[in-house]
């Protein structure tokens, strides 16, 4: 059976974020409506669909370390990569609704309290700040949080945004800077996400992990010493950290016991120059039927026997 390898993360870390999280968006949400301030209500959306991505995270986080059984071979590691993609494509739809709801208002701005949405988005700016750091060290490891990590960072960044607007209202009266802040932020939005969505679209479709090239694999494998030749070789990913290959390479005739050295050659490369922790390798002693392509990857094929 196979066991999640994944580097764990701090639950409680993620508790806290949800947590406050939930508290700031409901309170700029009562006072975006309360001044009729749009970057208010605009940032209190956003920040909702942080908590409801936090929560995901959250729910895939602790579903990933279930271990695998007989119908999921592979256990349950691509939630994560799930969770990410819901939560990053949900960024991209709030984002073109804030823009949507912005148009409406450019053209007729309405006065709003500069000082409340000084106020508001300060606070907002802090815990979207402090909850952005406390999952900063797993985002470097796990794409699940690294898509909650960047709906937090964004906000504190929009919030501080708001933070400027909100004193320039106050001071001047420019009204109009409400729904331009408000557009600025789901322009900013769909743009940080979309970088997100692209990756998990990619791990849910098995194309090649990010850095692998594949000739280079293969030249790699081809390099040990009583390799011939590699097909039908294919490298995908389960989730963010977990690497998958699998190949045919044709080796010198002999017993088993003899080449399995090859194997164990095979694997240890892999994992140190590509990062693949989990290679599976057919030896062969003559190329088999079919094997006339090492592999195609988005319609390019890479090295004919």
């Amino acid at each position: 059976m196979l066991h999640n390898r994944n580097n764990k993360i701090s639950f409680r870390n993620l508790a806290v974020s949800i947590v406050l999280n939930s508290f700031i968006s409901l309170a700029e949400l009562i006072a975006g409506l309360f001044i009729n301030s749009l970057a208010l209500i605009s940032d209190a959306v956003h920040n909702f669909s942080d908590v409801f991505a936090l929560i995901l995270s959250f729910i895939a986080a602790r579903v990933v370390e279930w271990d695998s059984n007989h119908k999921k071979t592979f256990g349950y590691l691509r939630i994560e990569i799930l969770a990410a993609f819901i939560n990053s494509v949900s960024l991209v739809l709030v984002g073109g609704y804030i823009i949507f709801e912005a148009i409406h208002r450019i053209s007729n701005p309405v006065p709003v309290a500069g000082l409340w949405i000084m106020i508001i988005a300060g606070t907002g700016f802090i815990v979207n700040a402090a909850s952005s750091l406390l999952l900063k060290k797993d985002a470097g490891h796990n794409l699940n949080i690294k898509s909650a990590y960047l709906h937090l960072l964004t906000d504190a960044i929009n919030s501080l945004a708001v933070i400027i607007i909100g004193a320039l209202i106050y001071w001047f009266n420019w009204f109009i800077l409400d729904p331009v802040i408000s557009i600025g932020i789901g322009l900013f939005v769909v743009k940080s996400a979309w970088d997100i969505v692209l990756e998990t679209v990619h791990i849910l479709t098995e194309g090649t992990p990010k850095g692998i090239i594949i000739p280079e694999v293969v030249n790699e494998i081809k390099s040990i010493n009583g390799v011939i030749s590699v097909h039908h070789l294919h490298v995908w990913s389960i989730s963010s950290q977990f690497r998958a290959l699998s190949a045919h390479v044709v080796v010198s005739d002999g017993m088993i016991s003899e080449r399995s050295f090859i194997i164990t050659e095979i694997e240890f490369r892999l994992r140190q120059k590509f990062g693949i922790n989990h290679p599976t390798i057919q030896l062969e002693t003559e190329v088999c039927e079919n094997q006339s392509v090492i592999v195609s990857i988005n319609g390019h094929q890479y090295e004919k026997e």
